[in-house]
């Protein structure tokens, strides 16, 4: 009786020492990696310390910063156009970008100016109420990204269109491609049928012209060349840009940068 009571304490002595080992080793480890911790924090700080005290890295923050999250410029932007042929599935805005009221709200502006330029006093050409066609009309407005594959790159637009059911069954309408975010115009489509006239070539370009904010004497440079259904013809901007119309005399017209 009194070797197994000795037995049983050796085994509870082994069993405490065998635990005060693992504890000992526990806190071991985690001591060892709060310690590791401390001192990659130290480390860091004393990097992030000398990295700011540089007077070269400072300056480079502060000239650059103005221009992280600006637009590109319209040349880039331009060239991005022209080469994004691969459209993206309708989307949400995203934080600064245009709102859909903002874009249906010039579009509206840019359909009433069209009409106007197409019209002789309170009429269309073709006998149409001026007024009656911008009250009746109808605007929408959706967010694309368009891609280029090759490159990786993408330029959201707002395609949005104003469009007119005239009595005779044709549908007057006007499609504009707006930068999602300066809403600078990259292109316009207009059908208004009987009355794209060829007098109203050159004043087709006016609308584009002012709402990127060209002047309106460019047109003086403006010579369309006449082709068997139209004009067509390429007006050179003031900053290295152009634009082109295709004009097809009595059904459309497309204006867009080239």
């Amino acid at each position: 009786m009194k070797l197994k009571r000795i037995r049983l304490f050796a085994d509870r002595d082994r069993v405490t020492r065998t635990r005060i080992v693992y504890i000992a080793l526990t806190v071991g480890t985690v001591a060892a990696a709060f310690l590791l911790v401390l001192l990659n924090r130290l480390i860091f700080r004393l990097a992030e310390s000398g990295l700011y005290d540089n007077i070269e890295y400072e300056v480079v923050s502060i000239i650059s910063a103005d221009s992280i999250g600006a637009p590109l410029s319209l040349h880039t932007r331009v060239d991005l156009f022209r080469q994004c042929e691969r459209e993206g599935a309708e989307r949400a805005v995203m934080p600064g970008e245009l709102s859909q009221s903002v874009i249906l709200e010039r579009m509206e502006a840019l359909w009433r100016e069209t009409l106007e330029l197409h019209s002789n006093g309170d009429k269309l050409y073709s006998g149409e109420s001026l007024s009656s066609v911008q009250r009746k009309s109808r605007y929408t407005a959706t967010l694309r990204d368009f891609y280029h594959d090759e490159s990786g790159t993408k330029l959201a637009l707002w395609c949005a269109q104003a469009y007119y059911t005239a009595d005779s069954g044709s549908v007057y309408c006007l499609s504009v491609q707006f930068d999602s975010r300066t809403g600078d115009v990259y292109s316009e489509n207009c059908a208004l049928f009987g009355n794209v006239r060829d007098g109203d070539v050159s004043g087709a370009l006016l609308p584009f012209l002012r709402e990127n904010g060209y002047p309106d004497a460019l047109l003086d440079d403006f010579r369309p060349i006449a082709t068997g259904s139209g004009y067509t013809g390429v007006l050179e901007l003031n900053d290295g840009l152009a634009v082109s119309l295709t004009y097809t005399t009595g059904e459309q017209y497309e204006i867009t940068f080239r």
